[in-house]
């Protein structure tokens, strides 16, 4: 009997074993669960937008340069503005010359004046009393007479040395007041080149002093040729600038005054000037000068019909993902007109009510089945085979 236990056990134990398998088998198996993932979305809808270009530079002067003395001579008195840093109102005398020559050479202009204007009143007797000796003599002879018998030549040139001599007068009279070098316009004096005492040569080449016009300035704005067509140029676009000026910024009131005419064969960047009125309510404002950096806000077109997304909306330059009304991901190709600091302007490739899928998901492909975060949570069940 003993001999036999071992071999009963056996068998209950395997006789259970084949039970429980059983049971194993019959029990249905339970399907896998699987998670949609949750994404943020966007409703667009068309939108009627003034477009504004965003670009940068520097302020420079739109008049300024070298002031020069037109005529030569020893500088005698300088005004106290002249100095770098020096400003000036158009008109004041900056510096002043030696005019002891200059007096002298109209002195002598007037006396040639003189000379000249007694030769044309005696012309115009002798030309007056030839006349009338002609008059007279015309019972004796049957010929014409001739300009020369009447003076008339001798008369014109006369007038004529009486107009050289007025010329010569002005001429004189001009260069004493050139001895004094005046203001051209409002500025700001960058740069002394000359000083009491020094001799200047006059012309072109004597330069006293560099110097802008502080009314008027510039700045050279860079405008990609994709975003050219986005302005009316004609019409003088507005322009705000802004600088950074003691740890605050600053706007000023600008307008685009011309294209500079020609493209940038590297960059493919249209240059355009805008032109700052500094004499316009700027008091208030710290003043421009140049060489400021500056930001400028460039106002646009207004156009019709276009869609404002969000640029990390965009999985690549010119494509995004939507959602459809079955909670699934559409790739969509869209026509972007402009770029933004934010957002993106769309043209063409999307409808009113579209929702746009904002989240960026690791693998995103048509047809992936996603859940919007403003939805409850579902969960999708995949049915074993």
């Amino acid at each position: 009997m003993r001999a036999l236990l071992p071999i009963i056990f056996l068998a209950i134990a395997a006789a259970g074993y084949l039970g429980l398998t059983k049971c194993k088998q019959t029990r249905p198996p339970k399907p896998p669960e699987k998670n949609i993932l949750v994404v943020e979305t966007q409703t667009i809808q068309p939108e009627t937008i003034r477009i504004t270009l965003e670009s940068q530079g520097t302020v420079q002067p739109t008049i300024g340069g070298t002031l020069n003395v037109e005529v030569p001579g020893r500088i005698i008195a300088v005004n106290n503005v002249f100095k770098a840093g020096g400003r000036f109102k158009k008109g004041d005398i900056l510096l002043s010359l030696d005019p002891t020559n200059f007096e002298v050479a109209m002195a002598q202009a007037d006396a040639v004046l003189a000379r000249a204007e007694l030769a044309l009143h005696e012309e115009e007797a002798r030309a007056d009393q030839a006349q009338k000796e002609w008059i007279a003599s015309k019972n004796l002879t049957t010929r014409k007479a001739t300009p020369l018998v009447l003076r008339e030549p001798q008369l014109a040139l006369a007038r004529a040395e009486v107009n050289s001599a007025k010329q010569g007068a002005a001429l004189a009279r001009l260069n004493v007041k050139r001895t004094q070098l005046h203001a051209p316009y409002n500025g700001i004096m960058t740069e002394k080149l000359a000083d009491i005492g020094q001799v200047v040569g006059g012309g072109y080449s004597s330069a006293v002093a560099k110097a802008y016009c502080s009314e008027k300035l510039e700045i050279r704005l860079p405008i990609p040729s994709s975003e050219i067509h986005l302005l009316n140029l004609a019409e003088k676009p507005e322009v705000i600038i802004q600088a950074n000026i003691g740890g605050k910024t600053w706007s000023w009131n600008a307008i685009i005054d011309r294209d500079r005419g020609s493209i940038d064969p590297q960059t493919r960047f249209h240059y355009l000037i805008a032109l700052i009125d500094m004499s316009e309510n700027q008091s208030l404002r710290p003043e421009l000068q140049p060489g400021q950096f500056v930001s400028a806000t460039i106002q646009g077109k207004t156009l019709p019909d276009l869609y404002r997304i969000p640029r990390n909306s965009l999985v690549e330059d010119d494509t995004l993902y939507l959602v459809t009304t079955k909670n699934t991901l559409i790739k969509r190709k869209v026509e972007i007109i402009h770029h933004m600091k934010n957002e993106a302007l769309v043209k063409n490739g999307l409808s009113l009510g579209d929702t746009l899928c904002l989240t960026r998901l690791q693998f995103m492909n048509n047809g992936l089945k996603v859940q919007r975060a403003d939805e409850p949570p579902v969960q999708e069940t995949v049915a074993a085979e």
